[in-house]
């Protein structure tokens, strides 16, 4: 299996089909270069499921490469080295109780003349954002509470470099309570480039900063924003070495440090808390989301926006879905319309692994289709249309095909770099008969895909994914008139366990004389999440969408989905380069 060094050599290294959890192995990077010692010596720490690991003895990080990625070019601002601060801007600072030593520091802070749109050339307060000692970008504020960023720069967090040689990270929500913390002593302190609410696309950029890192603690705001954007950072970086920083009667790191001093602030840190993970609980852990059911009842999950499927059945992360129907049914095709829904609707990121829709381009040109609502090809969709819907999935679209084995170990292992890197919310798993699956001496079939499913919940659950698995069922009997049994979940060859373990079970069938496809919700485990029952659909031919049909009418939707949120949707217009801030933030 090939590996990547933190320092950015690729390496092979062994791993047993069968291996779980952490292993032992020998570090392919230091092999050679310590003669003493006995070759087979296993050095490398490596962690199956995360697919991370570290060396005791050369110290070197490895982890497994995700995907082949199209190398962005960005700008880059011209460092000034300019070290003079405007008197306004380090008396702001100053009323923040943050000294002009922090500013200063590795140059984290300036101040000049900028050209902002709307203002014009006024001086700007400038964060600026190094890596590796190399200037990446600049964000300006100004006193009329805007900002923007260096056009066309890389987005990084604010203060990478800090976490170089650190087991411990601190993440703030903006630059002001970084320095905050900087100020109050703490070395490793990093900010996200554009607070809560904003894409985490960025973290891609920077996953590779934060192995080997063992414990992060989350200072973000305490708000509502503040807190999903908490809750997101740990389920992408790991929820069992992160830490959560109740700031009192604070909104954030820099109010509490005015209002109650430097020696409080190191206090509140030291003293955070890990996010529970497994074990024993008390409801204190769960007041916040028990008062929620307590006001407005269990959450459903989310809907597509289909009142006949929305009745029937919600997608909820954490969660397994299982879905089965005979081969050319159209399994595949509904879990792309349903996730290319849930994408538009809800920002859903799903990740693929789907060789029966191999090569990725055919499975690809699919999903384009459906979002565009027009048929892939010149005379029916325009290129700027497909040239904006490919640019779209670049960032919301991911497949997964490894090169070496199609274990289920080796799926979530990059499922699980997804979720760290690009924040994927889906695992679809299409078909369950196309894994590599190796039974252990003794095991039956039948406990081995209730280890499969254990599998899948733990995962679902550690990482907040929603998992889709399809499997075939077994060949089905025909009836008297010639068409094919309705299969069930029961039906799925190998055991009982495809219904009994999994959260949720539909089947889709297609009677090819009537043309008319039912999806029949078979099992829904949480009565507040759905019903049983059946929905009926007419496959649209121009671009592969389910279309409700009530048994004698169906509309036909050919209208892009861009097109229906623009139209749909109250605009709300937010220019990533410049835009208002809270005017408690910054005057300059």
């Amino acid at each position: 299996m090939k590996v990547k060094s933190k320092s950015g050599n690729l390496f092979d290294i062994n791993i047993p089909v069968t291996a779980k959890g952490n292993i032992k192995i020998i570090c392919p990077a230091c092999i050679n270069t310590h003669k003493e010692r006995n070759q087979k010596n296993k050095d490398l720490s490596w962690n199956v499921s995360d697919g991370v690991g570290n060396c005791k003895r050369c110290n070197e990080v490895f982890y497994r490469p995700i995907v082949k990625e199209i190398q962005k070019i960005y700008s880059k601002p011209e460092w000034k080295n300019t070290t003079e601060l405007n008197d306004k801007v380090v008396k702001y600072f100053e009323g923040r109780k943050i000294s002009q030593f922090v500013l200063r520091n590795n140059n984290l802070v300036s101040s000049g003349m900028e050209y902002m749109p709307d203002v014009g050339n006024v001086m700007t307060t400038q964060f600026n954002y190094w890596k590796n000692g190399e200037l990446i970008n600049i964000k300006y504020r100004t006193g009329g509470k805007k900002f923007k960023m260096f056009k066309d720069a890389e987005l990084i967090f604010y203060n990478i470099d800090s976490l170089k040689d650190s087991g411990t990270a601190i993440i703030t929500e903006g630059e002001i309570d970084c320095l905050s913390l900087l100020e109050a002593g703490f070395k490793s302190v990093v900010s996200v480039p554009n607070g809560a609410g904003a894409s985490l696309d960025f973290m891609d950029n920077c996953i590779e900063d934060f192995i080997g890192i063992e414990k992060i603690i989350l200072a973000t705001d305490q708000d509502e924003p503040g807190l999903k954007l908490r809750d997101e950072l740990a389920r992408r970086l790991g929820i069992e070495r992160c830490y959560k920083v109740d700031f009192s009667d604070c909104k954030d790191a820099n109010e509490y440090h005015i209002k109650h001093g430097v020696e409080k602030l190191r206090l509140i840190i030291d003293v955070s808390e890990p996010f529970p993970v497994e074990g024993t609980f008390s409801t204190s852990d769960f007041r916040d989301e028990l008062e929620s059911i307590y006001f407005n009842g269990l959450p459903t999950g989310e809907k597509i926006g289909v009142s006949k499927v929305d009745e029937l059945i919600t997608w909820q992360t954490g969660r397994t879905y299982t879905i089965t129907g005979i081969p050319s049914h159209g399994k595949s095709e509904f879990v792309d319309y349903i996730l290319t829904k849930l994408n538009i609707l809800n920002g859903w990121k799903p990740a693929y692994f789907s060789p029966e829709n191999y090569p990725l381009e055919l499975h690809a040109s699919k999903i384009v289709e459906k979002i565009t609502g027009k048929n892939c090809k010149p005379e029916t969709l325009s290129k700027s249309e497909f040239d904006e819907c490919v640019t779209y999935m670049d960032s919301n679209f991911y497949f997964i095909m490894p090169e070496e084995d199609f274990t289920i170990d080796s799926i979530l292992s990059r499922a699980g770099s997804l979720v760290a890197r690009k924040g994927i919310n889906v695992l679809v798993i299409d078909p369950y008969n196309k894994l590599e699956h190796k039974l252990p001496v003794g095991t039956s079939e039948t406990n081995y895909i209730s280890s499969f499913y254990d599998k899948l919940s733990n995962f679902s659950k550690r990482k907040n994914v929603m998992i889709i698995l399809v499997a075939h069922p077994v060949k089905m009997k025909k009836d008297a008139s010639g068409k094919f049994e309705i299969p069930t979940l029961y039906d799925i060859s190998g055991s009982a366990n495809f219904y009994n373990k999994t959260d949720f079970g539909l089947t889709v069938y297609r009677d090819f004389q009537e043309e008319v496809i039912s999806v029949i919700i078979q099992k829904v485990k949480f009565k507040h999440m759905g019903k049983q029952g059946t929905c009926l659909f007419k496959y649209n031919i121009n671009n592969g969408r389910f279309e409700v049909f009530d048994g004698y009418n169906v509309t036909w939707d050919n209208v892009s989905y861009f097109k229906r949120q623009e139209k749909n949707e109250e605009s709300i217009s937010i220019n990533l380069n410049f835009y208002e801030i809270d005017k408690n933030e910054a005057p300059f």
